[in-house]
């Protein structure tokens, strides 16, 4: 019985291991071509400093991109927005209308510096400190500390 469980603990180790790998650098070149309209379309001509590859599951991809102004940008590689940020302030573009009126009407004064998708809800940062949840809908869940 403890061989079985050493075998299986062992082929979970090298399976993790696998997806585990860490970012590589990659030429924008080599983006998937819906990736680089998106990034095009809403941040170009700023320069791109450095896009990174990182392998999360079979055949699934995460970009990133970090522009010479500051915004580092996250993307799968079915061009999905993951996350932006930026301490200065995202592009509103990026961010569903939705949420950006509702931040409008309660903090008006605010800022979004960073913005991300992750398990069926949206985060939202502001500059002042304040982080907010939003359903994958776009309606308002809570404050976060």
């Amino acid at each position: 019985m403890k061989k079985i469980v050493l075998v299986a603990l062992l082929i979970s180790a090298f399976a993790v291991s696998g997806f585990a790998r860490g970012k590589k650098p990659v030429a924008f070149e080599n983006v998937p071509e819906a990736l680089q309209e998106e990034v095009q379309k809403y941040f170009m001509p700023l320069e791109i400093q450095l896009v990174t590859v990182k392998k999360v599951a079979p055949r699934k991809f995460e970009y990133t991109f970090t522009m010479e102004e500051g915004t580092q940008l996250k993307y799968s590689n079915k061009a999905v927005l993951l996350e932006v940020d930026n301490k200065d302030g995202i592009t509103l573009a990026l961010v569903p209308e939705k949420i950006q009126e509702y931040i409008r009407d309660m903090f008006p004064n605010a800022t979004i510096t960073k913005y991300e998708v992750d398990l069926g809800k949206k985060v939202i940062e502001l500059n002042n400190e304040m982080t907010l949840v939003f359903t994958k809908r776009d309606k308002f869940l809570r404050i976060e500390d």
